[in-house]
């Protein structure tokens, strides 16, 4: 890899914006894949108010950025301040990439979500798992796990278990997906299933209760356990998951995937993958 470029008039700059966002990886992953292909760029990480988002997405444009990830809880306000979506942000309602230009001197926004394709390659890499005509549940029916949902009706699953702590979020994901897919038959309590993926953000701190309760692992039996909180590396919820049984997997696959999508969104140049994966580890593991 070579050595870290220095910042200078000519740097190009993207960032990943949340709320919280100290935690997250992606700035050692995009940044190892710029220096690996001597790019004159910086991925930042910068904490963003969700009451101010709109704004800061346009003064970011101005600034001279091309764009952003948006993670929690920014990601379903993106998909409304986008001036463009693609196919895959439209159906998932949700926004996770964004790319800026200038239009007339004014700040365009296109939309994206890369959450889909990250998911579906971090399954078949982590557990050789496709979902079409499996049972697979949802736990959390926000940005991440509507996305989820939607890329699993897409995908050709042949029933969703959405579960939320508000049954209404549940619900008016079941009636979004079922007009996209009429034929994905939804449910809304725990069920068996197949594929159990976990996407709120209980286990981002230490002290958060475990998201999965013992009437959730009681009815439902999967063989695979997906937590997309990548940090800590394991989380309480795949703790209690592997005494059930289950083989387990944290979010790094579909952060990197995710990732090399975003990258090549925004660069036109495909992904160090490699690069990027060991840098994710390097940051994550320590290895």
């Amino acid at each position: 890899m070579k050595a870290s470029l220095a910042i200078n008039g000519r740097t190009r700059f993207v960032a990943v914006i949340g709320h919280p966002v100290a935690h997250s990886a992606s700035p050692a992953m995009h940044n190892a894949a710029f220096d690996a292909l001597g790019m004159n760029w910086r991925y930042l990480a910068l904490d963003v108010d969700p009451a101010r988002l709109g704004p800061a997405l346009r003064g970011l444009a101005l600034c001279g950025f091309a764009g952003v990830n948006c993670t929690v809880p920014h990601k379903l306000v993106a998909f409304r301040e986008a001036d463009r979506l693609d196919n895959d942000a439209r159906a998932a309602g949700a926004a996770n990439t964004l790319s800026f230009r200038l239009r007339r001197g004014r700040p365009f926004l296109h939309g994206a979500s890369t959450d889909g394709y990250g998911l579906l390659a971090a399954l078949r890499e982590e557990f050789g798992f496709h979902p079409q005509g499996r049972t697979v549940a949802v736990l959390g029916c926000g940005g991440a796990g509507r996305s989820a949902a939607v890329e699993f009706a897409r995908a050709g699953v042949k029933r969703l278990v959405l579960l939320n702590r508000t049954r209404a979020k549940a619900v008016a994901l079941a009636r979004h997906v079922r007009v996209l897919r009429p034929r994905v038959e939804c449910l809304l309590e725990p069920a068996s299933c197949d594929l159990l993926v976990q996407a709120t953000s209980l286990g981002l701190k230490a002290d958060d209760p475990c998201p999965l309760d013992a009437s959730l692992l009681t009815k439902a039996d999967p063989c695979c356990f997906l937590e997309m909180i990548y940090r800590p590396a394991e989380t309480p919820a795949m703790r209690r998951a592997k005494r059930h049984g289950s083989r387990t997997a944290n979010g790094l696959s579909m952060l990197l995937h995710q990732g090399a999508r975003a990258f090549e969104i925004w660069t036109g140049r495909k992904a160090p993958l490699e690069v990027m994966r060991r840098a994710l580890r390097r940051e994550i593991y320590g290895r």
